[in-house]
């Protein structure tokens, strides 16, 4: 249970796994409680907002327009806190996964996930395999496609990462 600026952090190089797809993260987003205007937790009580409440380690699986969003909730139950993946470097397949809605496309995640919990049966694992990044080579910039965003950059990626959905965007609004 950590916040999930760290937590989006923290998630870098580390590989995930469904349904025999491997691939290595390489972007995250960090949204926080309702104070943070991009955050689905600011829209008021809702699905979404209700699932960002729950225990750490949850999979919170929403739409944006046509696409699936896929989101790991982190910090104590009660504060609406999730990190969402934004893209990821395939490994054993072929894929566009180089933004949210490309990988959950490409990955085939679908509603059934929502409510689970990582590195359960049946569902998504995420794990070590000793790929270090190390701090140089992490950016940070802030979140793509929010209407408002917080003052601090919430954005992660891997430096040079060629699956990175945008290398440069720092866009204030």
């Amino acid at each position: 249970m950590r916040k999930p600026d760290v937590v989006a952090k923290e998630l870098l190089g580390k590989i995930i796994m469904f349904r025999g797809k491997k691939a290595r993260i390489v972007e995250t987003e960090a949204y926080f409680d309702e104070k943070d205007p991009a955050s689905r937790a600011s829209k008021g009580e809702n699905k979404v907002h209700k699932m960002m409440k729950e225990e750490a380690g949850k999979i919170l699986v929403y739409n944006v327009h046509k696409y699936k969003m896929l989101n790991f909730v982190c910090e104590k139950k009660g504060e609406a806190n999730a990190v969402l993946i934004r893209a990821l470097e395939p490994l054993n397949f072929k894929g566009r996964c180089n933004g949210p809605g490309l990988l959950t496309e490409c990955l085939k995640i679908s509603d059934v996930l929502h409510g689970k919990f990582i590195n359960k049966k049946g569902s998504i694992y995420v794990f070590d395999d000793n790929f270090n990044v190390e701090d140089s080579r992490i950016e940070r910039d802030f979140r793509i496609g929010v209407v408002k965003d917080l003052e601090e950059p919430l954005r992660f990626f891997i430096k040079g990462n060629n699956h990175v959905s945008r290398k440069a965007y720092n866009k204030r609004l």
